[in-house]
């Protein structure tokens, strides 16, 4: 068995020089953009030797949150975003940077403008409504495809779902309970700002159900009807204010109570996080609908509309117990890992290969590989293998549906540049990988990992964990682990002279459930 080192020592090996991140948000317009990139760029510090936070009118208390962070602040005039873009490149951008943006307005001549000085641009999105120029986008919701995007960068992936989410530190891992949710302990948060002041109106229709809940509404410190509210809770015997929550707080309040009404947005999906339960979801604006949508679909929650009549009646806790279920097969305190790996392998240039099943008419190559002095050096065990015993070793492996060999072939000159193979047991997927020896010491061995990684959690999609198994003083092999992503894990078993490397794959949306 084998569990993940700690973050720091995760990432340490893989450095960006600076990640940059660029969003705006305050008591006007709302912090979801800016508490989005906050929890993103605590979760990626191990694996940047400089963060950077850009903003334009920021309230005293968010940058103070910010810097608290550890990030850079840097406040931005009020500008025409085009020119905004043409500054930052004069002025800010550095070649090597990794830019994060969040925001609906930094659209396609936007991203295209400062994509080129940059190495990476990453956009997080809930819209997908306008062309991008962006090398990675992230997208929370669940159920989102390619299909629904126009992606014009070469190469340009999409990373969608709860699996990739960014959430604060005090949600990313599983909290471990055996305790039923309590219905009659009800959340209502509708994100820290509430712009639209429903806050109130959803906490007073709880308050009228004859279940006589206890009703904890939260609000954040930009929330600007606070006095009203305050004013009108005096009169509430059986509601509780909360104001300003700290990630640990809201965690510790979201765990005590076994229903919530939420947005449909972050703090929807720290409810899940927090230990989950009877999750009602109002969205309260249109960037919510694709979450709102993939929750119910999924089974992890249900429409506000029908509040009233769940909380009322004698299924209550058999409905919050079946929903809790759900959300903790999909929250598993994994999202951090995934993020380190994709921000770590973004850092690698497009392969100058193509991979291919491999057929039997490999053979002879593929024994040639396997008996050449340098593989045999470092593969665990050192003898050369007989043509009769690879040829059966093939044929067996050809046949064998848990069983995937792909080929590397040059694009220039196809030429077989190396095998890269897995043995799928599970949850779990077994690597080894080799390279051609004219095609050694051009950094292909990391290409040859995340190519042939993406192809097995592609094909086999019930597959959580790919493992790699590497000799410690192949020191190569261990430094393409790390810029493929793969994070070193610590083996608790008795198994020696060997250094373990993983890939967490994502959750797979689940299919729609209905619930009842």
């Amino acid at each position: 068995m084998e569990t993940s080192v700690s973050t720091a020592e995760a990432a340490s090996a893989v450095r960006i020089p600076r990640l940059v991140f660029r969003a705006d948000g305050n008591s006007r317009i709302g912090l979801g953009h800016v508490m989005r990139l906050l929890a993103l760029a605590e979760m990626l510090a191990p694996l940047a030797a400089e963060r950077l936070f850009l903003i334009r009118q920021p309230d005293p208390e968010l940058v103070q949150q910010l810097t608290a962070g550890g990030l850079e602040v840097q406040q931005l005039p009020l500008r025409p975003l085009p020119e905004e873009a043409a500054e930052l490149v004069r002025q800010v951008l550095r070649p090597t940077d990794v830019l994060v943006l969040d925001g609906y307005d930094f659209r396609y001549e936007y991203q295209n403008t400062v994509r080129g000085a940059i190495s990476r641009l990453v956009y997080l999105d809930d819209l997908h409504s306008y062309p991008l120029a962006a090398d990675l986008i992230l997208n929370p919701a669940g159920g989102i495809t390619l299909k629904q995007y126009e992606l014009r960068q070469p190469g340009a992936r999409l990373l969608s779902g709860p699996a990739y989410a960014p959430l604060r530190a005090a949600f990313r891992q599983p909290r471990e309970t055996t305790e039923a949710p309590d219905p009659n302990q009800i959340l209502v948060c509708l994100g820290g700002a509430d712009p639209t002041y429903q806050t109130q109106r959803v906490a007073a229709a709880l308050l009228d159900l004859p279940s006589a809940p206890q009703v904890h509404a939260v609000v954040g410190s930009a929330y600007a009807n606070w006095d009203s509210l305050q004013s009108w809770a005096q009169d509430q015997p059986r509601l509780l204010l909360h104001r300003n929550l700290t990630g640990e707080q809201l965690a510790e309040l979201m765990h005590q109570c076994g229903a919530a009404v939420c947005s449909a947005s972050t703090v929807s999906y720290e409810y899940c996080a927090a230990g989950g339960g009877l999750l009602f979801i109002l969205p309260v604006a249109d960037n919510q609908y694709d979450i709102a949508q993939y929750l119910r679909q999924a089974g992890l929650a249900l429409p506000y509309t029908s509040a009233s009549n769940v909380l009322t009646s004698p299924e209550a806790a058999r409905i919050a117990s079946q929903l809790q279920e759900a959300q903790r097969n999909v929250f598993d305190g994994l999202t951090a890992e995934r993020l380190h790996q994709e921000f770590t392998s973004l850092l690698l240039p497009p392969p100058p290969f193509y991979l291919r099943p491999v057929t039997a008419a490999d053979s002879d190559q593929l024994l040639a590989w396997t008996n050449e002095p340098a593989v045999r050096q470092h593969s665990f065990n050192p003898n050369p293998v007989a043509p009769a015993d690879h040829r059966q070793w093939l044929a067996a492996r050809l046949a064998d549906p848990q069983a995937l060999l792909l080929l590397a072939q040059d694009a220039a000159t196809g030429l077989p540049a190396g095998l890269i193979r897995f043995a799928v047991e599970g949850e779990e997927a077994t690597l080894s990988y080799l390279l051609d020896a004219r095609f050694r010491g051009r950094g292909l061995a990391a290409l040859l990992l995340l190519a042939g990684t993406r192809q097995v959690t592609a094909q086999f999609p019930q597959v959580r964990r790919v493992l790699g198994h590497v000799q410690p003083a192949n020191v190569a092999s261990i430094r393409a682990f790390e810029r493929a992503g793969y994070q070193r894990l610590v083996s608790t078993s008795s198994k020696d002279n060997r250094v373990v490397f993983g890939w967490q794959a994502a959750v797979v949306d689940q299919q729609p459930r209905i619930m009842g």
